[in-house]
């Protein structure tokens, strides 16, 4: 038998199964994306930066040739399908996510010999690439 107690207000549920409560995680995920109770995706946005950053970096460190071409291509084919997994979804509307998003292609590209020097709107610009947030 389910059982829905409400409490303070009807802002949160107590489910009841039988005599035992059953806990409500704080996170979901669903199809790759984990969605929060109040339908924010920061844990997402945490979790697919981090994850994003661990490939960037194993391309820069296992790729022998450190040319700026095959970089970007390893880049388009490994970190950016990380990142722009079900964006329309979870598509960040604060500055700070997006900023942290960007992060990833800021790191990626700083790293690049040619562009070490430049700033990242220079750097987009000499690899002929878009911000990921006009992606």
């Amino acid at each position: 038998m389910l059982l829905l107690n409400n409490v303070k207000g009807g802002h949160q549920a107590n489910l009841v199964l039988g005599d035992k409560e059953v806990s409500q995680p704080d996170c979901v995920k669903d199809l790759g994306v984990l969605i929060d109770q109040h339908l924010k995706f920061e844990e997402h946005i945490n979790h697919t930066v981090t994850r994003a950053n661990r490939v960037a970096n194993l391309i820069h460190k296992c790729f022998i040739s450190k040319d700026p071409t095959t970089l970007m291509k390893a880049y388009t084919t490994y970190v950016r399908p990380i990142i722009e997994y079900a964006s329309c979804i979870w598509s960040p509307h604060t500055v700070g996510l997006t900023k942290k998003i960007e992060s990833v292609r800021r790191r990626f590209t700083k790293r690049l010999p040619c562009c070490c020097n430049l700033s990242y709107s220079e750097r987009l610009a000499k690899l002929q690439l878009d911000s990921l947030e006009l992606r």
